[in-house]
């Protein structure tokens, strides 16, 4: 197989490739794993169509930031990179990581992408077109329907609120009598709260960030109410035990080996299932619950899964052809197919494509689901501990619920105010003045 090179961090080759007609290199760093199988055979094809580039892959799957900051601190960046899906992007402009693909770009290329693909820090900094997401991820429910069937209840009709999440939950663990579990999240690293805490306050109309005033408010009733329901179901022996020390891989490899019943993610979670796992898990998708008194807020989707290129590259054009093989219809048709992600193309997002895996068609419906404005967050110089951490803390019951949220607004709004005042933020390019939870 001529022209490829595949790397699991910088350590060891899992393959090699014939060099000796190569006349180019181009080094591709991504920190995504559970798509690999698929991107290895459609690198074999681009391979084959590109002898004269010799393309050497990388994955670090932890610590790709600061493994990706050494590169550049060493002067040995790759020349493709996966870059973040939000305002860190503008990090990584200020620090001249990042080459415009402006170039290349034409509008009938834009055009087979959906609306609010390309937008200001997501993609684009100062009107300049720097990664192009290939992905639309959404939040969801994934139950296991061997546990449903074996606690009683109805495998076609998950939880549709937050009290039926809980009481479902403590009616599974009391059937499980110890061989399984209601509920898991593998929270040893509190990222994972992203997904069990501000995707559930959405659903209650909160977000981290008032697009309409320019603060942050995670001290409010919907945050509130969503780490009390997690609480909760823990008070109640309802979650997998362990949860601290088990990552989002192992409370899933449990969510597959049926000793836990249901489990928050992303839509890339069906390819990690069958893909990644090899599991004939029966699962089922569901919108994520909502509160007993009705939706307040949809759930988040995310473009993500987004490339640029290096503006150290010594080969721009060599290495756009990688990015414009990633952003085929060929390559995003298997990624679907297979069931890593929706695409940010919508042609490719056929019911034929999204009906052979499982799962697809469901992580696909997007009816409860919003592209939700960027924040500043990740652009603020904060003092103290970020969100997760906090959360984190919460849940351990290590802080006071109410103390650490009015504290961590208070840090995160006065960080805000000294970027806005240092002229490094813009607040008016984060505001959004009819901004609205319950619309697209």
């Amino acid at each position: 197989m001529k022209g490829l090179i595949l790397r699991l961090g910088l350590s060891f080759p899992l393959f090699w490739s014939s060099v000796a007609t190569a006349k180019t290199e181009i080094v591709f760093w991504t920190w995504n794993r559970h798509d690999m199988d698929v991107r290895n055979e459609m690198f074999r094809k681009f391979a084959e169509r590109h002898p004269e580039i010799h393309l050497r892959m990388v994955i670090h799957t932890d610590r790709y930031q600061d493994m990706l900051k050494l590169a550049w601190d060493a002067g040995n960046p790759p020349d493709v990179f996966q870059t973040p899906s939000n305002s860190l992007i503008v990090q990584q402009v200020e620090a001249g990581w990042l080459m415009p693909l402006d170039r290349w770009l034409t509008p009938e290329f834009k055009k087979r992408f959906m609306p609010g693909t390309f937008q200001p820090y997501i993609s684009m900094v100062g009107g300049h077109v720097y990664a192009v997401p290939t992905a639309l991820l959404t939040a969801k429910l994934f139950y296991n329907r061997t546990l449903f069937k074996k606690a009683g209840l109805d495998p076609d009709r998950p939880p549709r609120t937050w009290g039926e999440l809980r009481e479902y939950a403590r009616r599974i663990t009391e059937a499980g009598k110890g061989r399984f579990y209601g509920f898991v999240i593998g929270a040893k690293y509190p990222w994972v709260y992203t997904m069990n805490i501000t995707w559930m306050a959405a659903t209650a109309g909160g977000y981290p960030f008032s697009y309409r005033t320019g603060r942050f408010q995670y001290n409010s009733e919907p945050f509130k109410r969503a780490f009390s329901l997690l609480m909760e179901m823990i008070d109640d022996g309802s979650v997998m035990p362990g949860m601290n020390s088990m990552d989002d891989d192992r409370a899933r490899l449990a969510f597959c080996g049926d000793r836990a019943a249901m489990i928050i993610g992303g839509s890339w979670n069906p390819g990690v299932f069958v893909g990644q796992f090899k599991s004939d898990v029966d699962f089922g998708v569901a919108d994520l619950p909502v509160p007993d008194e009705g939706r307040k807020g949809l759930a988040p989707a995310f473009f993500a899964y987004q490339w640029s290129i290096s503006s150290k590259t010594k080969h721009p054009d060599e290495a756009w052809e990688v990015i414009r093989f990633m952003l085929s219809d060929e390559y995003l048709t298997a990624m679907v197919r297979a069931g890593k992600n929706l695409s940010t193309v919508p042609a490719v997002n056929t019911p034929e494509n999204l009906g052979l895996a499982k799962g697809m068609k469901e992580c696909s419906d997007l009816k409860y689901h919003k592209v939700y404005p960027p924040t500043p967050e990740e652009l603020l110089r904060l003092k103290g501990p970020p969100f997760i951490e906090v959360a984190a803390g919460i849940v351990n019951g290590q802080l006071d619920m109410d103390e650490a949220l009015e504290d961590l607004d208070r840090r995160l709004n006065q960080a805000l105010k000294e970027a806005i005042d240092e002229g490094r933020i813009m607040l008016e390019d984060f505001l959004v003045p009819n901004f609205d939870p319950m619309k697209k």
